[in-house]
This record gives C-alpha cells, sequence and structure tokens, in this order.
C-alpha cells in the first residue's frame, strides 16, 4: 500500500470511529432525557410556580400540584417556610394569600401522604412589594452650617440641639451640635482603631455603632462617659440605627434591618427591604419617623420610606441637588444623616463632610 493510501485509510477509519461515538453519545443523551422526564413525569411537582417567582404583597398564589396517576393519597399538607399552612384531602389547589407576609422568599412545600408514607414537592416564592414607591421630590426650608470635616453617619435631633456620629478611623466622634451655629459643643473621640457609624437614643443613654470592628457602645447622654458595650450577632457590620420606642433598628449595608432588644442589645430578629422589583440594599442611616423607617441609600441621593413591619418600601424622597454645584468641594462624599424633630415636625438632612444641613419638607410628585 502506498504511503498516500495508507494515510487515506487511516483517515477514513478515525473519521467513521468519530462518528460512532457522536451517535453513541446522542443516543445516550436521549436516554439520559427520557428516563429524567420519566422521572419528572412521574414524581409530585407543583403545575404553575416556578421557583423564585416575583409575588407582589397581597395578590394570591395557586398551588396546584401536578400528581401523576396512580399515585394514591389521604392527604396533603402544605406548608410556608416549615410551617403548617392548610391540610386537605384532595388535589383542588389551594390559594396562597400573601397579604400578611413580609417581604423576601418563601419556601413552599407540599407532602403527600399515603399510609404513613410521603413524597414531598417544594418551590419558593418573592414576596416583594405590593405596588412601585410613590414618589417625593423637596423644597428647602432653612439652611445651616455643618462642619466640613464631619463625616456623618448617625444623627439626630433631642431636646434642641443636633447629635450626631462621625467616622473614619482616627477622626471618629460623638458630637453634640447647635442647630443654628454648627458649633460643636461637647465631643468624644473614639479610639483610633474604631470607625464610628450610626447611633440613637434610649432614654438616658447614647447608643452608637462601630463599623467593622464588631462592637456598639454604650454612653451616658448627659456627660457622654462610656457606660457599656455589646458584640454584634448576625449582623456583622454596624451601619444605621435608630429606636421606634420599644427596639433598636439597625442595619448592616444589606437589604436586612435587624431588631436588638433596647436593654440586653441582643438581636430577636430582622425584615427583609423590597420595592416592587427585588430587594433593595446599602441601607445605610435610619431614622424612625411617625411609624414609618426612613433610611438612606449609600451611594445615592434617595431616601426610602419603609414599612419596619413588613419590610415594603412605600416611597422615596428624591434629594438629587439639595447641596448646590458650587458648595461640593474635594472632599465631599454622600448624602447621610436624617433627623428628625418630632415636636416641631421638622425633617433634617445632611452629608458626609457637608458644609450645609438643610431642613426639607417633603413634596408629592
Amino acid at each position: 500500500m502506498s504511503n498516500a493510501l495508507h494515510i487515506l485509510y487511516l483517515c477514513m477509519n478515525k473519521f467513521m470511529l468519530l462518528c460512532m461515538t457522536a451517535l453513541c453519545s446522542v443516543a445516550a443523551c436521549n436516554r439520559q432525557s427520557s428516563t429524567e422526564s420519566s422521572s419528572s413525569d412521574s414524581s409530585v411537582a407543583y403545575r404553575d410556580i416556578e421557583a423564585g417567582t416575583l409575588v407582589n404583597r397581597g395578590d394570591s398564589v395557586s398551588l396546584a400540584l401536578h400528581i401523576p396517576d396512580g399515585i394514591g393519597y389521604d392527604s396533603i399538607v402544605y406548608r410556608i417556610d416549615e410551617k403548617p399552612y392548610r391540610t386537605v384531602t384532595d388535589s383542588t389547589p389551594v390559594w396562597l394569600s400573601t397579604a400578611d407576609m413580609a417581604m423576601g422568599s418563601k419556601l413552599i412545600a407540599a407532602e403527600v401522604y399515603k399510609g404513613g408514607q410521603s413524597e414531598r414537592a417544594n418551590t419558593n416564592i418573592v414576596v416583594v412589594a405590593s405596588k412601585m414607591p410613590e414618589q417625593y421630590a423637596f423644597s428647602v426650608v432653612n439652611t445651616y452650617p455643618h462642619d466640613e470635616h464631619a463625616y456623618t453617619q448617625g444623627l439626630e435631633y433631642h431636646d434642641g440641639f443636633l447629635y450626631e456620629s462621625t467616622g473614619q478611623r482616627g477622626q471618629s466622634t460623638l458630637r453634640k451640635v447647635e442647630l443654628t451655629t454648627g458649633k460643636v459643643v461637647q465631643k468624644v473621640d473614639l479610639p483610633a482603631k474604631y470607625f464610628g457609624e450610626g447611633m440613637t437614643f434610649v432614654d438616658d443613654k447614647i447608643i452608637q455603632l462601630t463599623w467593622q470592628e464588631g462592637v456598639g457602645f454604650v454612653y451616658n447622654k448627659a456627660n457622654f462617659s462610656k457606660i457599656g458595650e455589646f458584640p454584634y450577632q448576625a449582623s456583622k457590620e454596624g451601619w444605621g440605627l435608630c429606636y421606634d420606642g420599644k427596639r433598636l433598628i439597625k442595619s448592616d449595608g444589606t437589604n436586612r434591618l435587624y431588631f436588638l432588644n433596647k436593654d440586653t442589645y441582643k438581636e430577636e430578629g430582622f425584615v427583609e427591604v423590597y420595592n416592587d422589583k427585588g430587594p433593595v440594599d446599602n441601607l445605610n442611616e435610619l431614622e424612625y419617623i411617625d411609624g414609618k423607617l426612613y433610611a438612606n441609600i449609600y451611594y445615592s441621593d434617595n431616601i426610602v420610606i419603609i414599612d419596619p413591619s413588613t419590610g415594603e418600601i412605600e416611597a422615596e424622597l428624591n434629594l438629587i441637588g439639595l447641596l448646590p454645584q458650587k458648595d461640593v468641594k474635594e472632599d465631599t462624599n454622600v448624602l447621610n444623616g436624617i433627623a428628625y424633630d418630632h415636636q416641631g415636625k421638622r425633617l433634617f438632612v445632611t452629608g458626609k463632610n457637608w458644609d450645609k444641613l438643610f431642613e426639607i419638607k417633603m413634596l408629592e410628585r
């Protein structure tokens, strides 16, 4: 055999071998697909709910099951996040109301029982806000001076004064400030290793967070002497903090808000924050106003207004252009700091290293 013929022969054999391998692979895939399909057809499954389906709070969801022919059953038990929801004895679809649910992912399980044995189907829905947030603009009522070297992290109005927590390691402080002059009348410096964050009042105490150091501080309100501290738990970082009269509410930069015991500072639950499209992260400085939670969104000019019982964002306050461009300096950072005068019904806002603090009025769009 010539070299040319020999090479041609080898090439033809190699080609035929590749073709046979490909055909075997296709057959194997077909068998696997057929097996998977058969397995799926023979299993209990939800008919209409794909995992991760977004559901507006208040809507109802049909929990219709596909139960293959030949599978007898005595009862079907539906569970929401492993808590019993409803037990039925037939396959008539059960309707799940989301009207009383908090935001976030909910595990939906159905167990089909027969003679002590069961087969389970799982899926999940994600409960989001019931509608688009209402939109608010603003008008400026008054403008006050603010220390442009204050990297504002927490802000409160109390007994005629502003109280402010500032950040940056080596520069973090807790301070009492005159509203009209911006003058610091009382101050304590944090040790250089700490990065100050949000703060609030509980009775005669001031509670202040640190960022990544995993600890919060407790001060005597009158003289700023430190009287205690507490460790963080599931919320690993400290961002914003406020008090609703019963419990502390803490943000950690995610879309979660944690509820802390006002006396022990132990976490006793959380709520996840969503608008109508999904989770809203970077929740920062917090203020509790007339039953609602106001939160700065870090790196944005927006404040969101949240129902703290459900985590639903009900409104957004757009503060673009609040600080005039002519007043923006090299060190000027983002909007942060919300304080409310509960007696005078005045809303104050500022930002990190801003040289002004504003009293504003919310305007419906």
